[in-house]
């Protein structure tokens, strides 16, 4: 998907096994990243990740970060290590990387309340081009 565009819908389930789906989350911001616990410019972000969203949960924010591709043991440990409070999608088959032809990881998207793709980040986000980016949802 390119800027501007709908957001593709998918459904994961998170660590507890419960489903989301991207269109019932719609009326508040979100911040979709795809990650990996190998991934070492992942590790640097995703403490960014869980700054902005206990700064901003509170007002509606959503954050999803899909894993690529390892089993939920490895994702858990990873979750209760780092204090992500975050959601954390299960993507074994890589289903939801392959509907956004993710080019690498990490990579950000930044979704507004419509659905609709405002900012893209191939590789790591700073801390401010991400509240710089869910600042422009907010006019």
């Amino acid at each position: 998907p390119e800027l501007n565009a709908y957001a593709p819908d998918f459904e994961r389930p998170t660590l507890d096994g419960l489903p989301i789906r991207l269109t019932e989350l719609r009326g508040a911001p979100l911040v979709l990243n795809f990650w990996a616990t190998w991934c070492g410019p992942c590790i640097v972000e995703m403490p960014i990740l869980q700054s902005i969203f206990e700064a901003r949960h509170g007002t509606g924010l959503h954050i999803l970060a899909v894993n690529l591709g390892e089993p939920a043991p490895v994702i858990r440990a990873w979750q209760q290590a780092n204090h992500l409070t975050f959601d954390l999608l299960i993507d074994e088959q890589q289903t939801v990387a392959a509907l956004y032809s993710l080019r690498g990881q990490p990579s950000t998207y930044v979704i507004s309340p419509d659905g609709i793709i405002t900012d893209i980040f191939f590789g790591p986000v700073s801390e401010g081009a991400l509240i710089a980016a869910l600042e422009r949802l907010n006019g």
